[in-house]
């Protein structure tokens, strides 16, 4: 994978560094290429594809290999993170949303209006995925 490269800030360019990591991904498996492009407060941004394993739970998806790649430069602060897929076809797979512990991991270093741009599915935020994450400053409800 290449070192981490500025991008301009609108959304279609992180899409397209989302897209571009896609043809990184190793997935024999699931045919399922998944990229993403996570954007950091310190203007740098990071590709990330998902690594797919014969024992399936080892498998890392696009979204915790592009935030791990950006904590180990030393970036902290995730604003937006881009997603993309596409199937054995190469078609866009336009339902595909981030799995909970990619979101938890977002939640991390992230916040709830850290943005989430999902390749022909719109733009959203971490909140509308992850409405209660676990982490620190999180209250657990207390029932009456």
């Amino acid at each position: 994978m290449k070192s981490p490269l500025p991008v301009p800030h609108p959304a279609t360019d992180l899409l397209a560094e989302a897209r571009h990591a896609a043809d990184g991904a190793y997935s024999p498996y699931s045919g399922w290429r998944v990229g993403a492009a996570a954007e950091f407060a310190d203007g740098r941004v990071f590709r990330g594809a998902n690594v797919e394993n014969g024992s399936y739970g080892l498998t890392i998806c696009a979204e915790r290999t592009a935030v791990s790649s950006a904590v180990v430069a030393g970036s902290r602060a995730l604003v937006r993170l881009a997603l993309t897929c596409r199937d054995r076809a190469g078609d866009l797979v336009a339902g595909i949303v981030p799995c909970g512990a990619c979101l938890q991991v977002m939640h991390e270093f992230g916040t709830p209006d850290t943005v989430i741009l999902i390749d022909g599915a719109g733009t959203f935020r971490l909140a509308d995925f992850l409405p209660r994450p676990f982490g620190h400053g999180v209250e657990v409800p207390r029932q009456a």
